[in-house]
């Protein structure tokens, strides 16, 4: 089977990692597996060393309309069975350059209905979205948002997934920072500074907390909200015990060694850093939304509401304070149930399911025209 995927960028996000996993995985299955983007990125390496053949679109940026004619080429030359597309640009301009060849096209849906606003690209992503073939949702939220759409097509769930055995494989050191002493209490927060992200929520937790523990949060990660974010940790007076350390090579390792790992977003898709600190064995607090509640239980997180500043530094001050190993293990467990094999499996069973599909209507045309003979 020859599968396309379209994608913005193969930079860091958790669309970029899930689609790098699912596209080395099927490769290894032994299909022929191609994925197109404006841009590179820290997930491209993975891919190539798995045999994925890349194609660069360019594009001066993600609506560049020389993105969907270079599509469009490309979907011409290379006949795929299927094209799957990844994240907004490329459900509009590669959902069209689908529509065009008649290529099979699974639209994948990885957040849900607050991130998206009225405006004309989501009505166009609507109106398109309503000719694929399927829609693949990372979580019931994202679902849901479908089920809302007039005139969907097919829906499907298949949750993110993580190579399980190489993020839990062996010790690590403890992580550190210049500066602080090696029995400081490390929280870790990794993703997007946006809104949506609450980090604001993550910094107002640890100023309460500040003075009856001692700790250094590691944030790792950028986006538009940073400027302000640093300027909020100056003047709750906690600059000095919160580092801004931006993208990092060293998740997995950070992850291993943390005490404490934060999402107090305030919604989520399917979230893959939380499944990541999962399967390292950190205690995770996270918000009380549906797409936390999805992946973990009581006896395997600390939850609170994600405007609720007051409890959510008490569960944090709790995690640092006992260790919460039982909660990790718990959750280490869940993780271990989402290999990279099994939605790999699941991704395959429905283009295999799409492609009968196909050949079923032309088998039905020929016996029509048959008939009409």
């Amino acid at each position: 089977m020859r599968i396309l995927y379209t994608i913005p960028t193969l930079r860091h996000g958790g669309a970029e990692k899930q689609l790098s996993y699912l596209a080395a995985e099927l490769s290894a299955r032994g299909h022929e597996v191609h994925v197109a983007s404006s841009r590179g990125g820290v997930n491209l390496g993975r891919m190539r060393s798995a045999g994925v053949e890349w194609h660069c679109l360019g594009g001066v940026s993600h609506s560049d309309p020389l993105i969907f004619y270079r599509l469009l080429r490309l979907m011409r030359r290379l006949k795929p069975d299927v094209v799957q597309t990844i994240l907004t640009p490329m459900d509009i301009m590669g959902g069209a350059a689908a529509l065009l060849t008649r290529t099979r096209w699974v639209l994948r849906e990885s957040s849900s209905a607050p991130l998206y606003v009225a405006g004309l690209r989501h009505r166009v992503r609507h109106s398109l979205a309503r000719m694929a073939d399927a829609v693949v949702s990372n979580s019931a939220g994202g679902d849901a948002y479908w089920r809302s759409v007039e005139g969907a097509p097919a829906l499907h769930i298949i949750p993110n997934a993580i190579p399980f055995d190489k993020m839990a494989a062996g010790a690590v050191a403890r992580a550190t920072e210049p500066g602080f002493d090696p029995e400081t209490k490390v929280v870790l927060y990794a993703g997007r500074m946006d809104a949506g992200k609450n980090v604001e929520g993550v910094i107002a937790a640890l100023a309460r907390v500040a003075a009856e523990v001692q700790f250094v949060a590691l944030m790792c990660g950028d986006g538009p909200s940073r400027p302000y974010l640093e300027r909020m940790a100056r003047e709750l007076g906690i600059a000095d015990r919160v580092v801004f350390k931006g993208y990092v090579d060293n998740l997995r390792e950070l992850m291993s060694s943390a005490d404490a790992f934060v999402s107090l977003s305030r919604f989520e898709g399917c979230p893959n850093v939380v499944l990541e600190a999962m399967a390292c064995g950190c205690p995770v607090v996270v918000s009380d939304i549906s797409a936390h509640r999805e992946m973990l239980d009581e006896r395997s997180a600390r939850f609170a509401d994600p405007d609720d500043t007051a409890k959510a530094a008490a569960e944090l001050k709790a995690t640092l304070m006992f260790g919460d190993e039982g909660r990790a293990n718990a959750a280490r467990a869940l993780a271990a149930k989402r290999p990279v094999e099994a939605t790999a499996c699941l991704y395959e069973q429905l283009y295999l399911s799409l492609l009968d599909e196909a050949q079923d209507a032309r088998l039905a045309v020929r016996v029509s025209d048959g008939e009409a003979a």
